[in-house]
């Protein structure tokens, strides 16, 4: 009997720690551990309301003409259509010389639905970049980031430059992601002071010399270019890009009310937005007419960097070498790539599970393509299918690409 009370008391001590651990946990960061219980919905790129806070991007009205551009072939369009369909898309957009020339939405999707499609908020904050600089907000690309973030500036990771940070070459020690509630991973994901998680990362190895990608590393960037600004990221976001677009107005999610936007995924936005974002690398940062971005900093985000020929700053570019496309060493996820892209001049924003914004300059062409997440999604069936329609006669000299990388 006395063993049992002493086995009965001790069980009840171990629930008691257990729950005031557990209760520490909870009040250290609600925001954490609410979105952690129902994470499972955060995979759904269509679960907006889901992401919680959020501030407003305002934007504008503009819409995308519609036409028959003689050009891609039917066949071509079709097998395009066919493939995103095959891969549980929600919408498909292919804007080609001026025009939409498909407009094509499941699930009862439409064009005003907004969706989060993760890192290709990536290739919007490298756009605020140039336009930072164009302010003089920021003085160079090759600034050292610890003239912008003062955590960082009496160690090695203050010598990191924003273009180190922008061509994932930061030297900042990788993390693998898992779902562990104490991985540092998931708690950027998830948590409600990405700024303190993001700072605590140190470095393991020197700057500028070996590609990682790492959403750290974008949200240090993120983080510089926030404490750069006058305004609030999302303001300046809206004011300098997104009103010029005319983008429908789309939104950022942040830590925590009032707090820091997750610039390395998660602006919601709609399908035609993505495609007037992409539609600023055909032409130098011009879109009907009117420069937006700042001259050649179009070429400058398409520019292979010295770290990987295949990336830019927070863009990918062109057919990776082995047919399939890693991010890190520890990541497990790869990209199939089943055959080289029939342009030289293909760059893309890349979402998790096929999110897609690919852009064609020699021919004029922006694609997007937002969907259910599905991991064995083909990066070169989409492009290519639409290359092949076309006659090669009809393409500009591709020149973004054949620019010299990065130092």
């Amino acid at each position: 009997m006395r063993v049992l009370r002493a086995l009965g008391i001790g069980l009840l001590a171990l629930v008691g720690v257990m729950l005031v651990v557990g209760g520490v946990a909870y009040l250290s960061d609600p925001w954490f551990w609410k979105r952690y219980a129902t994470s499972m919905q955060g995979l759904d790129p269509t679960a907006v309301d889901w992401r919680q806070p959020q501030e407003p991007v305002p934007g504008g009205t503009a819409r995308l003409r519609e036409d028959v551009v003689d050009g891609i072939s039917p066949e071509a369009l079709r097998a395009a259509v066919a493939y995103a369909e095959e891969m549980d898309s929600f919408a498909f957009l292919v804007h080609h010389r001026g025009a939409l020339v498909v407009e094509r939405y499941w699930d009862g999707h439409g064009p005003d639905s907004r969706f989060d499609t993760a890192s290709m908020h990536k290739g919007v904050m490298a756009m605020l970049l140039g336009l930072a600089i164009e302010d003089g907000h920021i003085q160079s690309l090759d600034d050292p980031v610890g003239r912008y973030i003062e955590e960082w500036a009496e160690d090695a990771r203050g010598q990191i430059t924003l273009r180190q940070l922008a061509t994932m070459s930061s030297g900042l020690l990788v993390e693998a992601f898992r779902p562990s509630p104490f991985s540092k991973g998931m708690r950027l994901v998830l948590g409600s002071n990405v700024e303190d998680i993001t700072l605590s990362l140190p470095a393991e190895g020197p700057p500028g010399e070996d590609f990682q990608y790492l959403n750290f590393s974008s949200q240090a960037l993120g983080i510089a270019l926030d404490r750069a600004l006058d305004e609030r990221y999302a303001a300046y976001l809206s004011r300098r890009l997104w009103q010029p677009l005319g983008a429908p107005e789309a939104a950022v999610w942040l830590d925590r009310e009032a707090g820091l936007p997750r610039m390395f995924c998660c602006l919601l936005a709609s399908a035609p937005a993505w495609v007037q974002v992409g539609r600023l690398l055909l032409d130098d940062g011009r879109l009907e007419g009117r420069q937006i971005l700042p001259p050649g900093w179009a070429a400058e985000m398409m520019r292979p960097s010295a770290a990987n020929p295949n990336y830019g700053l927070q863009l990918w570019l062109g057919s990776p070498e082995e047919g399939v496309r890693r991010y890190n060493r520890l990541s497990t996820l790869e990209v199939p790539h089943s055959e080289p892209y029939l342009a030289p001049d293909v760059v893309f924003f890349d979402g998790a599970g096929g999110q897609r914004v690919y852009i064609v300059p020699s021919q004029e062409l922006v694609v997007v393509r937002i969907g259910r997440t599905r991991l064995d999604f083909d990066d070169a069936v989409i492009p290519n299918a639409l290359l092949r329609g076309m006659p090669a006669a009809s393409a500009r000299e591709p020149a973004a690409l054949s620019i010299a990388p990065q130092p």
